[in-house]
């Protein structure tokens, strides 16, 4: 238990982030994190994808920029060599909360890889 609340502690933002690419078994762990949130109804509504194509992650970047409104250039990523992208269906009524939930998760874990 003291782990995950030192993890809660650790936790902060971060806006400069190491070129390494994170291992396979790193962001897979990562993302299991995720399938242990907390959901409504069970439904497990959220799917998770990782970018880790550059060209891919890098477009994804520049459309993220341009609905957000930043200037040309910016990386709305700071430079996150992968990306992990949660999705749940536009119709599910708790498709914000379960995906806050899972984000949350994967948030918690990552401190460990810090």
């Amino acid at each position: 238990m003291n782990e995950i609340i030192k993890a809660m502690e650790e936790r902060r933002s971060i806006r400069k982030f190491k070129p390494d690419m994170p291992t396979k078994e790193d962001l897979e762990q990562i993302i299991e994190a995720g399938l242990y949130a907390a959901n409504g109804m069970g439904k497990q509504a959220t799917i998770t994808i990782a970018v880790t194509n550059k060209k891919l992650r890098d477009r994804l970047s520049a459309i993220n920029a341009k609905i957000g409104g930043w200037k040309e250039g910016f990386d709305p990523f700071y430079g996150a060599p992968a990306i992990l992208i949660v999705l749940a269906d536009k119709n599910w009524a708790n498709r914000v909360y379960d995906g806050s939930l899972v984000m949350g998760n994967m948030m918690l874990l990552f401190v460990v890889y810090l």
